[in-house]
């Protein structure tokens, strides 16, 4: 007990411990992880302005991601609930792409303050294959005109998936005048979709009771993706990008 009382005055707390892979930390991630904040473009992305970085990445749910981990009970109960129990291979793909905010734009226009861009795709299958993922960034970066305007390039950051460094992706993206920067390997506390990802799981928990099926489920994930993602500028600020 006195240790307890000591941690909460030096503002200590128990939090869910963040498992980080061992690759992480070995000799050459931790460079590429340092080259990547501090060298500019191509090796990283030190000086590209964060209001031209578009975060790309997808993620897989099962139905029993509906299901709610905790509750409250008097002591000595147990809390249960009729829930998803097998993941077996009823899974959504979701691929979400963020950025940021520009507040040099006109307030209602797209991607200004009050009017910021998102975009998301559902697929009831398992895992992405390198045409879907390609398809998705086009459909992404066809709304930027960066051969007409030099102004509207940006940098699309993502992660190590082999998917992800396929040629016709490279090409869709420099093809429309854009570049690609790869986010450090083992590193996703870097990656600001992650985020924007983790709301997504923590809505469809707190939403179980509406989930009884994988179509109730991705037309949930649709509704909350049309909504949007809060606070896209803060899961860039809390990865460490700096306005530039």
């Amino acid at each position: 007990m006195a240790v307890s009382r000591a941690l909460i005055k030096l503002g200590y707390t128990t939090k869910i411990t963040l498992t980080v892979a061992y690759k992480a930390f070995t000799t050459r991630n931790l460079a590429r992880r340092q080259m990547f904040w501090t060298e500019p473009w191509p090796v990283g992305i030190h000086g590209v302005p964060w209001r031209t970085l578009v975060n790309i990445d997808e993620f897989g749910l099962h139905l029993n991601a509906t299901n709610k981990k905790y509750g409250s009970s008097p002591r000595g109960l147990e809390i249960r609930k009729p829930g998803n129990y097998d993941r077996g291979d009823f899974k959504l793909t979701i691929l979400l792409a963020v950025e940021t905010r520009d507040p040099t734009i006109p307030d209602g226009d797209i991607r200004s303050v009050s009017n910021p861009r998102f975009w998301g795709r559902v697929n009831a299958v398992a895992g992405t294959s390198a045409k879907a993922y390609c398809t998705f960034v086009e459909h992404v970066f066809d709304t930027y005109d960066a051969i007409n305007d030099p102004a509207q390039r940006r940098t699309l950051i993502h992660d190590n998936l082999l998917v992800h460094k396929a040629p016709e992706v490279y090409e869709a993206v420099r093809d429309r005048g854009h570049r690609i920067a790869c986010r450090p390997p083992y590193q996703p506390q870097d990656g600001p979709v992650e985020f924007a990802i983790n709301q997504v799981y923590c809505c469809i928990e707190r939403s179980w009771s509406e989930v009884s099926d994988l179509s109730t489920m991705q037309t949930l994930v649709e509704e909350l993706i049309d909504v949007g993602i809060l606070g896209m500028d803060a899961t860039f600020v809390k990865c460490g990008y700096i306005w530039n």
